[in-house]
């Protein structure tokens, strides 16, 4: 069975993929068809967290 980034694929690993593109160029929204598409999202957003880079999925509102 594939893996991508240590997550099980189902098939071709391109959800997850899909998932982590959507997530780099800004995207923010989970969908309710796709797991793969979130658990790439997820695993992009942990992997930008501990590079240090924030997150839309995570932002604080800041006070003005």
């Amino acid at each position: 069975m594939a893996t991508w980034r240590g997550d099980q694929c189902k098939d071709n690993c391109g959800g997850h993929r899909a998932g982590a593109s959507y997530f780099r160029r800004g995207g923010r929204s989970l969908t309710k068809s796709s797991s793969s598409f979130n658990e790439g999202m997820r695993t992009a957003q942990r992997l930008a967290k501990r590079r240090g880079v924030r997150s839309r999925l995570s932002i604080t509102k800041k006070s003005k």
